[in-house]
């Protein structure tokens, strides 16, 4: 038989005794309830001080701090930012293409020079 594991909400705190994580589903909030990286016994082991006080550090390790919160809806929308850095690959892009271009001429100027150089050769008797 597996052993029991402990589960808390993230949202509420409330915590409870599963063997499988499908059951783990919070009565109040009605969300998935995660994992305490904690054997049964050891937390079983815990005052009722201690184990909140681990609960409350387990939810604020996975809560978004207050900055990441409120910076969400500008990364999430930042149209300027974007434009800004597609418009300098652009110019990028376009400042490579000249010089490619350059090179494709000189490459084709060169290759006709040594054609009319070869004809005037085989032409001399």
């Amino acid at each position: 038989m597996r052993e029991l594991s402990v589960y808390y909400c993230p949202k509420c705190g409330y915590y409870a005794y599963y063997q499988l994580s499908r059951n783990a589903v919070c009565p109040k909030c009605d969300v998935s309830m995660n994992l305490l990286p904690m054997r049964y016994q050891d937390f079983m082991n815990l005052s009722c001080p201690e184990r909140d006080l681990l609960l409350s550090k387990e939810i604020l390790k996975r809560t978004p701090t207050l900055a990441s919160r409120l910076s969400a809806p500008h990364k999430a929308a930042n149209y300027r930012e974007t434009i800004a850095n597609l418009s300098y690959r652009i110019q990028e892009l376009e400042e490579e293409n000249k010089t490619l271009k350059s090179t494709v001429e000189w490459m084709h100027k060169t290759i006709w020079d040594l054609i009319k150089k070869q004809k005037n050769l085989s032409q001399e008797p």
